[in-house]
C-alpha cells in the first residue's frame, strides 16, 4: 500500500498495472484479477481487471491494469497505451513463490518501464531471503524503483518493509512540511504535501531485532537451506518417475510448488489451471495422515530447521502415498 501511494506521490498519475495471478495483499488497489475464473479473464495478451473480493469498488477495474505475466510484447503494449495514466507496475518476480520470471522479460519490462517514465515495484514478500539475501533482484539482476517486504525481515513476527531509489523514498520525508499527526501544524494545513506512512507498529524494535538476528543465521545457513531444497526436490521428482506420473517441481531457492502437469513450461497463471489439482489436493490430504504438513495445493517452503531426518521421513511418507494412487 505503501509503495503504490509513493508511486503516486512520485509520478503524478493514478493507476497501477499489476499481473494476472499475482498477489500483493488485501487493500483494495490490488485485489484484483489474483486468482479469476478463467471465463471472466478475457483474453491472454489483454486481460480483463477481476474483482477478488465483496466491498471492492467498481472504480478499481478502471484503476487497477491487467497485465499477463512472461509476455514481455503484450505486456509492453498495453503500458505504451496506458503509459500518461500509469504510475507503477508492481508484480512478484517469482509469482506465488514458484513460477519464476523468465530472465528476457524482467530484462524487458525494466528497459520498458525505464522508457515509459512508469516505476517498477518489486513484492518480495515471498521472495525476500528465500531465494538469496538479495531477493529475486539480486538473482535477476534487476533493480527496481521500488522494493516492498514483509514478514520475512521480521523473523517471521508482522512486519512490512518499503525501500528504493533515494529520489522516489523522498516523497515521504516530513523536512518539507508535516503530516496528519502534527498537533503543531497551523490553519493551513501542509499534510497533502507529504507521503503518510505512519503506523503503530512502524520500527518495532523486537521485530526488527528478530529480522536481524534471522539475517545473521542465514548469513551461515542459507546455502544449506538451498542444498537440502534440492535434495527435496529431486527426491520428489524420482517418485513420480518411478511411477511413471507428468509432474514439475518449479521454484527457485528454498521454495517450490509440485505441479501435476505433462506441459513443458509452466509460464503464468492460466497455464497452471490446467495443471491436474484434483490429484493434487489428494496427495496433500494423504500427507496430512502421514504427519507430513503441507497446505494443499500450496507451494513448499524450507528453512534452517529442515535436515536430513525430516527430508527422508517426507520422502518416505510420499512413497507411501503415492503407491496408494498410482
Amino acid at each position: 500500500m505503501d509503495a503504490t501511494r509513493m508511486a503516486y506521490a512520485y509520478t503524478g498519475k493514478n493507476k497501477i498495472a499489476k499481473f494476472e495471478g499475482h498477489y500483493h495483499g488485501g487493500f483494495d488497489q490490488v485485489l484484483l484479477s489474483v486468482n479469476p475464473p478463467i471465463d471472466e479473464a478475457g483474453p491472454p495478451h489483454e486481460p480483463n481487471a477481476v474483482i477478488e473480493s465483496s466491498g471492492v469498488d467498481s472504480y478499481h477495474e478502471e484503476h487497477t491494469v491487467i497485465l499477463p505475466f512472461n509476455d514481455l510484447e503484450a505486456a509492453a503494449e498495453i503500458l505504451s497505451k496506458r503509459r500518461d495514466e500509469i504510475a507503477a507496475v508492481v508484480l512478484e518476480p517469482v509469482q506465488g513463490g514458484f513460477i519464476p520470471a523468465e530472465q528476457s522479460f524482467m530484462d524487458g519490462l525494466r528497459k520498458v518501464t525505464e522508457e515509459l517514465d512508469i516505476l517498477l515495484i518489486f513484492d518480495e514478500v515471498k521472495t525476500g531471503f528465500r531465494l538469496g539475501l538479495g531477493g529475486a533482484q539480486s538473482l535477476y539482476e534487476i533493480k527496481p524503483d521500488i522494493t516492498a517486504l514483509g514478514k520475512v525481515v521480521g523473523g517471521g513476527f508482522p512486519v512490512g518493509m518499503v525501500g528504493g531509489k533515494k529520489e522516489v523514498m523522498m516523497v515521504s520525508s516530513p523536512k518539507a512540511s508535516s503530516d496528519v499527526f502534527d498537533s503543531s501544524q497551523s490553519l493551513k494545513s501542509s499534510a497533502k504535501d507529504v507521503l503518510f506512512h505512519s503506523g503503530t507498529y512502524n520500527g518495532h524494535p523486537t521485530i526488527l531485532a528478530a529480522g536481524l538476528a534471522t539475517i545473521h543465521r542465514l548469513e551461515k545457513e542459507i546455502n544449506n537451506v538451498f542444498a537440502i531444497t534440492y535434495q527435496l526436490k529431486e527426491g520428489i521428482n524420482k517418485l513420480f518417475a518411478k511411477r511413471g506420473v507428468a509432474m514439475k517441481t518449479i521454484g527457485l531457492g528454498s521454495i517450490f510448488n509440485i505441479v501435476i502437469t505433462d506441459q513443458e513450461k509452466i509460464l503464468n497463471y492460466r497455464q497452471l489451471q490446467q495443471s491436474n489439482f484434483h490429484i493434487r489436493k489428494e496427495i496433500d490430504f494423504r500427507l496430512l495422515c502421514e504427519g507430513i504438513y503441507t497446505k494443499p495445493l500450496n507451494r513448499y517452503s524450507l528453512s534452517t530447521v529442515h535436515g536430513e531426518k525430516e527430508i527422508n521421513r517426507t520422502l518416505e511418507a510420499y512413497d507411501r502415498v503415492l503407491s496408494q494412487l498410482f
